[in-house]
């Protein structure tokens, strides 16, 4: 509700307005994405594939180099909970850091854009449940949508795309390899702050 009314506040400023995407500005920002995915796991005693749906909720904080251009560093907390068909429950918490590079393609007066957003972020992944074993997480995003502003320094964001997330286990005696690959979207906000 708070964030609906805030929104109510700012949309008469939209009008006005525009998004900041002009050289030496700072982009900070969140937000959080909904994953569906199929498993493929491929381990020295099993082979099975699932399908499941995580949450993540990341964090960007970048610089445009050039007009339209951003780049920067996203941190990345991922969850999930679920029952694989081999048996077993899981219990993931999963966090990684990398780079993202950002671009958008319309004018910088307009009131909306649309952008391309890729990353690649490298971590740990802690599994809480059966296994209770750890290991590295990379993930790699390829997104494409549209920044709404609100006025000159707040936008809402909505994108869509493609995801792959490699989970790699070497703890214990069995390591093993798990690729998700799928459509992920994602609802954040961005403010682009001038110098």
């Amino acid at each position: 509700m708070k964030i609906f009314l805030l929104l109510l506040m700012l949309s008469p400023l939209s009008i006005i307005t525009y998004g900041q995407l002009t050289k030496n500005t700072w982009l900070i920002g969140g937000a959080g994405s909904s994953y569906t995915y199929t498993e493929t796991f491929n381990g020295p005693s099993a082979y099975y594939t699932a399908k499941y749906t995580s949450v993540d909720i990341s964090a960007s904080v970048g610089y445009f180099f050039f007009d339209k251009f951003s780049g920067g560093l996203r941190p990345t907390i991922s969850t999930y909970k679920g029952e694989s068909s081999a048996g077993g429950s899981q219990n993931n918490l999963k966090f990684a850091i990398g780079p993202f590079l950002r671009y958008y393609f319309l004018n910088t007066e307009k009131k909306f854009n649309l952008l391309t957003d890729v990353s690649y972020q490298f971590g740990v992944n802690k599994n809480y449940g059966t296994f209770g074993d750890k290991g590295k997480y990379n993930i790699f995003s390829l997104m494409a949508g549209t920044e709404v502003f609100f006025n000159s320094s707040v936008g809402m964001e909505i994108l869509v795309g493609y995801s792959n997330k490699l989970i790699t286990v070497d703890d214990g005696s069995t390591p093993r390899r798990s690729n998700k690959t799928g459509l992920q979207t994602s609802i954040g906000f961005q403010f682009h702050l001038a110098k």
